[in-house]
């Protein structure tokens, strides 16, 4: 089953792109060298995120498997107080087990405001938010 979907709207940071697509998805791409976002980007995110949605909150995708650094408490925090302004449900890739464990387990400790879920392709993390 092949997807149809069309791009709608499409934002390039220096760090990734960020897409709007027709199927009611917002993804992220980041670029191959980024490796961890920084406070000063996540907000530059948030920004873009709402501009693209027009503030209204959207499944969303990003693509987490090159990301290998550890979030400080000032990013955690942010993502914590603003995922909501434009995400209704998060699903992400991520290629190491071990981090797919750790961050089931803090988000079964501490429950995000939206559903956030890792997967291991794009395809089954489209698939789930396809299916809420």
């Amino acid at each position: 089953m092949s997807e149809q979907y069309s791009i709608l709207k499409t934002k390039q940071l220096a760090y990734g792109l960020a897409e709007l697509r027709s199927d009611g998805i917002l993804t992220f791409e980041p670029n191959e060298n980024t490796e961890i976002y920084s406070l000063e980007q996540l907000k530059e995110m948030l920004l873009v995120f709402k501009e693209l949605t027009n503030g209204i909150p959207h499944l969303y995708y990003s693509n987490n498997n090159n990301l290998v650094g550890r979030f400080g408490s000032k990013e955690k925090v942010f993502m914590s107080e603003h995922f909501h302004e434009f995400a209704t449900a998060f699903a992400m890739t991520e290629k190491s087990a071990l981090t797919r464990f750790v961050t089931h387990s803090s988000i079964y400790l501490n429950k995000p405001k939206v559903p956030i879920k890792m997967f291991k392709t794009k395809a089954t993390a489209i698939e789930w938010l396809k299916s809420l």
